[in-house]
């Protein structure tokens, strides 16, 4: 497990390896925190983008227990989730899929007409923003009625995936296909670049981007201008989550989740 299974020491962070989850789990993809749980999305069967509903949201207690390893079920390929207004809200190839996060039930499937792998999503404002990677476009879905709206088409972003928002509202967008680090701010503004295949982006209280490489197995942190290495030797790190001070880290090929420990 390399330098996961340890402690890693950067001028950002010191991570520490606490656990791994894997009851459960087929091709977790997102691992995402609310209400002290963590929601796990599973793609189950590949391709990423089968529409064969065998995908699946399993829910995990913060220490680790498995409390229902199919808290939702009949989803295609699901990814990237967030929560919004209350509600938990998953990209589904050509769909958001929203639903209750205390009991699972499922409120409201949403149509993205022209989407073609929605990848990532992120909430600011009311509105659950979502990634269309093979398209580079990204669209909003209003957590209130759920209207959808094309919020930016570009082939600058270069195959967007990971999403999330800063708390100055900067929309921070990992691109898959350009291994950069973007900032969505009125324009499309380059942060760092260089990197294989990004996939998931998180944002820590004091502004740390936290950011995954899928082919590198890699995770960095962007701060103040700079990039540092803060974990590494991974197999396949997806759409990572930070919750209460903990990275969450989906291994896609590995079937768990790895929780460690961030210290400053």
């Amino acid at each position: 497990m390399g330098v996961v299974a340890g402690i890693t020491a950067t001028a950002v962070a010191i991570l520490v390896f606490l656990f791994s989850v894997s009851q459960g789990l087929k091709t977790p993809e997102s691992a995402q925190c609310y209400g002290g749980k963590v929601y796990v999305s599973n793609i189950g069967n590949l391709p990423p983008d089968a529409k064969d509903g065998d995908g699946y949201i399993a829910l995990i207690s913060k220490d680790g227990k498995v409390i229902d390893d199919k808290f939702i079920t009949g989803l295609n390929a699901p990814k990237g989730i967030t929560f919004c207004r209350g509600k938990l809200f998953v990209a589904d190839v050509d769909r958001v899929v929203v639903a209750d996060p205390e009991s699972g039930k499922v409120l409201k499937v949403v149509p993205v007409s022209g989407a073609r792998f929605l990848n990532d999503t992120a909430c600011y404002d009311g509105k659950v923003f979502v990634s269309d990677t093979q398209t580079s476009s990204i669209y909003t879905v209003d957590a209130s009625n759920y209207s959808v709206k094309l919020y930016l088409k570009s082939h600058k972003l270069e195959g967007p995936n990971g999403l999330a928002f800063t708390k100055k509202g900067k929309l921070i967008v990992a691109s898959w296909g350009g291994g950069k680090l973007l900032e969505v701010d009125g324009g499309i503004k380059l942060l760092a670049s260089g990197f294989e295949n990004l996939d998931g982006v998180a944002v820590a209280e004091d502004g740390t981007i936290f950011f995954s490489d899928f082919s590198a197995g890699k995770i960095y942190a962007y701060k103040n201008g700079k990039v540092f290495t803060v974990a590494q030797d991974l197999t396949s790190p997806a759409d990572i989550g930070y919750c209460g001070g903990e990275l969450l880290i989906p291994e896609f090929l590995m079937n768990d989740v790895k929780v460690m420990k961030v210290k400053r």
